[in-house]
């Protein structure tokens, strides 16, 4: 059965974590009380969902992020790089001290990454929201996990509207499940293994269809991306393409895989079309330091 909703408004909305991501190109990790020398930095907006709004931007998309953000010097170069990257910003709710702050290091060689950041207390943090946005003109929303309180409400709203919802799960969390049943897609990485099953894409696709999510993509690095819809099965290959950072490739692929479904519509026809897309966008974006150099060149054909 194919289900054509949403789409045809070129505008998402992007709920969840926004961080001040401080970046740095190494030629390896340092050891125990070890110091070396940066060959790269950067300091920008960072977070899955304020990433995939970047992506839609690119592709052409005016998206929308809502979350939490705090009344802190930092805030301000966070939504600086947002604005500058055609991302406009809803700062739905507020939270103690400075933004949440990720310090990475990206090997020059490889394009691995060392993240350290707090993202379990994220993950925990619910602010109440003081105020939601509209969905009018709305294609499609991306929930990213984080700030339940903003994320859900917008989530099961969307879906009141035939608006498609889709979820971004890196990993399995306290609440992803009550993420993952207010969706109508949900977009897995390989390192999400529910409790009480093995971590295989069969595994996987029975326990979200257990909580009543109607269509699966599995991304998997450069080894491709598995999907499920209601039955049908299916795998798009991933071309090989240089790698020198892998920092923001999974968000960015949510964010190209939101546009298709924003400006398209959900179409279970299509939906390997749609991978395909994201997934040469994604590709793009490991070519080049740093989330942002990329950007510089034209959306994926």
């Amino acid at each position: 059965m194919t289900e054509a909703t949403g789409g045809h408004a070129g505008r998402a909305l992007f709920a969840g974590l926004t961080t001040l991501d401080i970046v740095q190109s190494v030629e390896r990790p340092p050891g125990s009380n070890e110091k070396v020398a940066a060959l790269d930095f950067l300091v920008v907006a960072g977070g899955p969902a304020a990433n995939a709004a970047v992506a839609f931007a690119h592709c052409g998309g005016a998206p929308l992020l809502v979350t939490a953000l705090p009344e802190h010097a930092l805030t301000a170069p966070v939504l600086a790089d947002l604005a500058a990257c055609g991302v406009e910003v809803h700062t739905a709710a507020s939270y103690d001290g400075p933004p949440v702050t990720a310090s990475i290091m990206v090997t020059r060689a490889t394009g691995d990454r060392a993240i350290v950041s707090p993202s379990g207390v994220a993950t925990q943090a619910n602010p109440e929201p003081t105020d939601l946005p509209s969905l009018e003109g709305i294609g499609a929303v991306l929930v990213d996990g984080y700030f339940r309180a903003i994320s859900l409400p917008l989530a099961a709203a969307a879906r009141e509207r035939g608006i498609p919802v889709i979820a971004d799960i890196g990993s399995h969390k306290a609440h992803t499940d009550e993420v993952a049943a207010a969706c109508d897609i949900a977009v897995v990485s390989d390192d999400y293994a529910p409790p009480g099953t093995d971590g295989t894409p069969d595994a996987v696709v029975a326990h979200l269809e257990s909580l009543g999510v109607s269509r699966v993509v599995i991304t998997r690095g450069g080894s491709g991306v598995l999907w499920a819809a209601r039955g049908a099965l299916g795998e798009v290959e991933v071309s090989p393409v240089p790698v020198a950072d892998t920092l923001g490739a999974g968000d960015f692929f949510h964010g190209a895989f939101t546009h298709r479904i924003a400006t398209l519509g959900l179409d279970d026809a299509r939906l390997a079309d749609d991978i395909a897309y994201a997934s040469r966008v994604a590709g793009a974006s490991l070519g080049s330091f740093g989330t942002r150099a990329w950007l510089a060149h034209g959306p994926a054909a």
